[in-house]
């Protein structure tokens, strides 16, 4: 079974009562600058052709985060074994019954008809196997603002992918890429899954640093990737190599088992 799948009608409609009866958390994204922003929601009604989410707050936050009608947002939730991931278009505010304590006020979009369906042994970290190669070349900024080549001013840092998952990956590098990069910084990628395949292009946040001498272990996590057409066909290709990489090493393992 692929791990991105793409739900019919009847499937949307019965995630979006699950997620809705449970009131699961619910994250949306949203396009901020030149880079993605995660605000905190929770899946909470549907009325009539909307789906009504609890005001999006941002991480530390406590004031609802400012929407107008026609916004468009990526919303994800996760339900059973699955995180479930769409784009919907913001209808305004409405007014709902908070259980006998009065009215709250949250968002109310319309309805998804397009919605995708990724296992979350996606978002597992997987090892490279030791027989493939994958090749990374980062830079800061968006992918769309690759340089057109390094420099001093713009550079542009490679290195041999260890580990990948459909949320983020590390890289291990001896290029000096720490004296520019900061936690927290936006940056654009490319991934090169072996000769003769296409790049794969996503925006990643650096997240973390080991240093190992003098080789770096830098973690990447992917944003915004569910969110448009283009990052949507990055993630299926990245989902598609974790799936790959998780039978090589399911593989590896029966056969160790085998010989003990």
């Amino acid at each position: 079974m692929a791990m991105l799948q793409e739900l019919d009608q009847r499937q949307i409609d019965e995630v979006i009562t699950a997620a809705t009866e449970r009131r699961v958390p619910a994250t949306v994204t949203i396009r901020h600058g030149d880079s993605w922003a995660n605000l905190r929601s929770r899946m909470l009604a549907l009325s009539g052709e909307h789906l009504w989410i609890a005001q999006p707050v941002a991480e530390g936050q406590t004031d609802p985060y400012g929407f107008s009608p026609a916004d468009k947002i990526g919303l994800s939730f996760k339900l059973k074994h699955h995180k479930h991931i769409f784009t919907a278009t913001v209808a305004g505010t409405e007014e709902m019954d908070a259980d006998g304590r009065g009215t709250e006020t949250v968002l109310s979009v319309c309805s998804p008809t397009r919605m995708h369906r990724l296992q979350r042994r996606a978002f597992l970290r997987v090892p490279v196997p030791p027989n493939r190669i994958v090749r990374a070349a980062f830079w800061l900024g968006g992918c769309h603002n690759e340089p057109a080549g390094t420099s001093p001013e713009s550079p542009v840092w490679s290195g041999r992918v260890t580990d990948l998952s459909a949320g983020g990956f590390q890289v291990m590098t001896k290029d000096d890429s720490t004296s520019t990069l900061d936690i927290g910084d936006t940056i654009g990628v490319r991934l090169i899954f072996g000769a003769g395949q296409d790049a794969v292009f996503a925006d990643a946040q650096f997240r973390h640093l080991v240093e190992e001498g003098e080789t770096e272990l830098l973690g990447f996590q992917f944003l915004g990737l569910a969110h448009s057409e283009e990052g949507r066909k990055a993630l299926k290709a990245i989902s598609s190599k974790v799936a790959e990489f998780h039978h090589v090493k399911s593989g590896a393992s029966k056969r160790h088992a085998r010989q003990a």
